[in-house]
């Protein structure tokens, strides 16, 4: 993945992050190769107190990893150009 791809994905967690904040309620579903046509299947609605935090957390998880590569990266870019 680029930096460019990387950082595209880095905002679209922070957006995400705000929505799921934000959420009165969360759509939950599957998606089936098969099925795929048809969306989402075996759909349910949660509340966003029932849910939203945990989506939250595991979004805020995967900014760190994602910061942390574009860090790292950085970094091995920057150590090359010497």
């Amino acid at each position: 993945m680029s930096i460019d791809d990387l950082m595209r994905r880095i905002e679209e967690t922070e957006r995400l992050i705000g929505v799921y904040r934000n959420a009165n309620e969360v759509i939950v579903g599957t998606e089936d190769e098969i099925y795929s046509r048809r969306g989402l299947i075996n759909r349910t609605t949660l509340t966003a107190a029932e849910i939203g935090e945990t989506i939250v957390n595991i979004l805020e998880h995967r900014l760190a990893a994602m910061r942390a590569q574009l860090e790292k990266r950085g970094s091995e870019d920057h150590g090359e150009s010497r």
